[in-house]
């Protein structure tokens, strides 16, 4: 495989050990995908039809807002998503209200038919939780996630140097441990299985392990008995042990 957009991010960021070198790949990839939408996205026509039709999760508008690089960009994404969503949730309801309940029997017509107000409710939650799934940069990110996951298991076992620096490695938040082990049991086989899980399970085990021995050791430093021993790695060990376990990027944010 040669050098791709990639594999050159993938080799990159295993050159330097990390809590998870998917976190980081991720985090770079969303970014270069915000800057892209509050950049060159916006003279787009096309990305501004699927902005308005599919709009952001939270966590990315709120990565978007926390640039402060280009309020207005943000203002006009929002203006016009807003401007396509509060259209669809008027059109609903205003479906709601003409449609007529179907009448099957004698006995259904005597039945009180269903207030205007409950069938808008349930047309716009049924609509708004689909829209929920929905994020122009998530949709990008799962697919990109997946392709870099492919690229870790084909360098695993064509370079060398790659692979040393897998096994050596420092782990991965539980969220994209499980990733790979679903990739690796489902894209792999036989000796290159057993391999690269075994590589992994052990990797990860001793590496949790590691974290919560940091953890432990961060609880017997409030006893005033070690107040002057040294902290070690403990000192930041409960924000790296939360996004070790959860996946989340950064404390104090909606993360990754």
């Amino acid at each position: 495989m040669q050098d791709t957009i990639y594999t050159i991010p993938v080799t990159e960021v295993y050159e330097k050990p990390c809590e998870c070198p998917l976190c980081a790949l991720q985090r770079r990839f969303e970014q270069d995908r915000v800057q892209y939408y509050l950049g060159p996205s916006l003279m787009e026509p096309d990305n501004r039809i699927e902005t308005n039709d599919a709009g952001f999760c939270g966590r990315h508008f709120s990565m978007m807002y926390a640039t402060q690089t280009n309020r207005l960009g943000l203002g006009l994404i929002l203006d016009t998503y807003m401007a396509e969503q509060n259209g669809r949730l008027r059109k609903l309801v205003g479906e709601a209200a003409a449609k007529e309940p179907e009448k099957k029997s004698f006995l259904d017509s005597l039945k009180p038919k269903p207030k205007d107000s409950a069938k808008a409710a349930d047309a716009i939650l049924a609509y708004w939780e689909a829209h929920e799934q929905e994020c122009c940069i998530c949709r990008d990110l799962e697919k990109t996630m997946d392709r870099y996951i492919e690229v870790i298991c084909h360098l695993y076992f064509t370079q060398p140097e790659f692979r040393e620096r897998f096994d050596g490695g420092m782990g991965y938040c539980m969220k994209h441990f499980t990733r790979l082990l679903a990739y690796a049991r489902k894209h792999l086989s036989g000796s290159k299985q057993d391999a690269f899980l075994t590589a992994l399970l052990r990797q990860q085990q001793e590496n949790l392990d590691r974290m919560q021995d940091e953890v432990n050791w961060f609880t017997k430093k409030f006893d005033y008995r070690n107040a002057e021993a040294p902290w070690g790695n403990s000192r930041d060990a409960l924000p790296r042990s939360i996004c070790k376990m959860t996946g989340l990027g950064e404390i104090g944010t909606d993360g990754n």
